[in-house]
């Protein structure tokens, strides 16, 4: 995976100047990473590929909506989630009897659209309560969810127990639940997140 020096000036040259070879580095930088995420959570490689190109396209279609953007990286696999939580909420994916995931035409609803003002609402209110979590929690559980850091790399990493990072993912996901509990959507994305 490239590495991108300055997001906040690459999301401005995207956002504001229409930039096609912005957008094409951060196409490049993000791609492999959002399909195989995608790939993990559907088993199913065109289903994959599908959501990976949905998010991107989603993502320059509503650029200048968008709006100020912390982590360009959280925010497109948060939006990933989004897409495929969409698309089982308007049965465009199916699950089968041995829980893989199927497409069922998969697409983006031009009548509905991406609501991405709703999307970036519940983007920055799950943020927010990440940010409220303990340090050491905040970061195992962003590496953990957003990296796919396991269990074992993140102990090694920080020289602590295996049991000790679970109980900060425990600690995490119940502190961030029970904040999220009166906005269903959110409560809904988070289970994709945390699962």
């Amino acid at each position: 995976m490239k590495s991108i020096l300055n997001e906040q000036q690459l999301l401005r040259e995207i956002q504001d100047e229409d930039d096609n070879t912005s957008f094409k580095l951060l196409f490049d930088t993000y791609w492999e990473m959002l399909f195989l995420l995608a790939l993990k959570k559907t088993k199913s490689h065109d289903l994959a590929q599908d959501l990976a190109q949905e998010t991107f396209i989603n993502f320059w279609k509503y650029r200048k909506r968008i709006g100020e953007i912390q982590n360009i990286k959280n925010y497109l696999i948060t939006m990933l989630k989004y897409q495929f939580l969409k698309g089982i909420d308007q049965e465009k994916i199916v699950f089968d009897e041995l829980d893989s995931v199927i497409p069922n035409t998969f697409y983006c609803d031009s009548a509905d659209g991406f609501k991405i003002m709703e999307f970036n609402e519940l983007y920055t209110f799950l943020m927010d309560k990440i940010d409220e979590l303990p340090t050491r929690s905040k970061q195992i559980f962003l590496q953990n969810r957003f990296e796919n850091k396991t269990v074992k790399e993140l102990a090694e990493k920080y020289s602590i127990a295996e049991s000790t990072v679970r109980n900060h993912l425990s600690q995490a996901n119940s502190k961030i639940q029970s904040q999220l509990e009166n906005n269903l959507m959110a409560v809904s994305i988070l289970s994709i997140i945390i699962s």
